[in-house]
């Protein structure tokens, strides 16, 4: 994450750098990325690079950290509001964020994390268990399921197959299609779960 330096910045010379690591990581996968472009797009010393950043894999962290706060939704906000099932919580989470995305100035940065960079970095799955039982909510046709295990693999597969149905989408694939099976996964699950 960047350091205290960078932090100090004001608000747009942090903006000019971002944007130079935005384009560059739009452009090329983090494996590709130079800290030598990026430091001449944004007009900095590369010792200012190292001032502001450990190196460039923190740098990435740090945009996507950002890109994903201005394009992420709140899923568990989201399965609170559905009084009968909590699954299509998923469906609306993963419809919204590839609405969003389409077309910002985002979409290639994302699109690149998802193709390539989340395997370089060595993407560690988010793991439910650690999360706390008021977030822990599963209602399937109007029927709360309590059992702990059962709702951390359901949230589990309901998000594989949410990342997956964004990963197809942003590699070019139909994106109603996509969508429609992702749906009709989501009701076999919650099939499912009520036998």
């Amino acid at each position: 994450m960047p350091t205290q330096t960078f932090l100090n910045l004001n608000e747009d010379k942090q903006n000019q750098v971002f944007n130079a690591l935005i384009k560059e990581f739009s452009d090329h996968r983090l494996m590709d990325a130079q800290v030598a472009r990026i430091i001449k797009d944004c007009s900095i010393a590369r010792g200012s690079f190292y001032k502001y950043f450990d190196d460039i894999n923190d740098s990435y962290q740090y945009v996507l950290k950002r890109v994903l706060r201005k394009v992420h939704f709140d899923v568990f906000a989201q399965l609170k509001s559905e009084p009968t099932d909590s699954l299509h919580a998923f469906y609306v989470a993963t419809e919204f964020f590839i609405n969003k995305l389409k077309d910002s100035d985002y979409e290639q940065f994302y699109r690149q994390y998802v193709l390539f960079n989340q395997y370089e970095l060595k993407h560690v799955e988010y793991d439910y268990n650690n999360l706390p039982d008021d977030k822990l909510i599963l209602v399937v046709d109007g029927q709360k399921i309590s059992d702990m295990k059962t709702i951390v693999l359901t949230y589990k597969w309901a998000s594989r197959a949410a990342h997956q149905t964004i990963r197809t989408v942003l590699n070019g694939g139909d994106e109603k299609q996509a969508l429609s099976d992702f749906a009709n996964l989501l009701k076999l699950i919650n099939r499912g779960l009520v036998n």
